[in-house]
C-alpha cells in the first residue's frame, strides 16, 4: 500500500462518518458509545497521519509521538499557530485510544458527541492543509 496524506485525509473522513452513525446509536444503545468513541478517535489519528505525511514524509508509528510531532509541525512553521488548540485533543487521543478499542473504559453519550463534534472541527483543518 502506497500511503500518502490524500489517501490518508479521505480515510479520516471515512472513519468520522462512521462515527456520526455510530453516534445516533449510541444515543440508545450504552455500548455503542465505545464504539463511537474508537472511531472518532481513529479518524483523528488518520487526519494527523495525513498531515504527517504531507509535511515530514512519516507516518508516526506511537501514538504516544502524535502531540509531539503535532507541536513540531506548529513550531516549523508548516501550519498555523491557531492550531495548537488540537494538542489537547491529540493528548486525550493519546490516552483513550486503548481504553476506547479494548473497552477498558465506558464511555457516555456525551463523551462520545464530544469526541465526534472535535473530530470534526480536527479532520476538517487538517483537510485546509492537504
Amino acid at each position: 500500500m502506497n500511503d500518502n496524506p490524500e489517501r490518508a485525509i479521505k480515510e479520516a473522513e471515512q472513519w468520522l462518518l462512521s462515527a456520526k452513525d455510530k453516534l445516533i446509536i449510541a444515543e440508545e444503545e450504552e455500548g455503542a458509545a465505545n464504539v463511537c468513541c474508537a472511531l472518532a478517535i481513529h479518524a483523528i489519528i488518520r487526519a494527523n497521519d495525513a498531515l504527517c505525511l504531507k509535511f515530514l514524509n512519516i507516518k508516526p508509528t506511537k501514538h504516544d509521538d502524535i502531540p509531539h510531532i503535532f507541536e513540531s509541525i506548529i513550531k516549523e512553521g508548516k501550519i498555523e499557530k491557531g492550531n495548537v488548540r488540537f494538542i489537547k485533543l491529540l493528548e486525550r487521543v493519546k490516552s483513550d485510544k486503548s481504553v476506547a478499542d479494548y473497552g477498558k473504559k465506558t464511555f457516555r453519550y456525551k463523551e462520545a458527541k464530544d469526541y465526534v463534534d472535535r473530530a470534526e472541527e480536527f479532520v476538517s483543518a487538517i483537510k485546509g492543509y492537504i
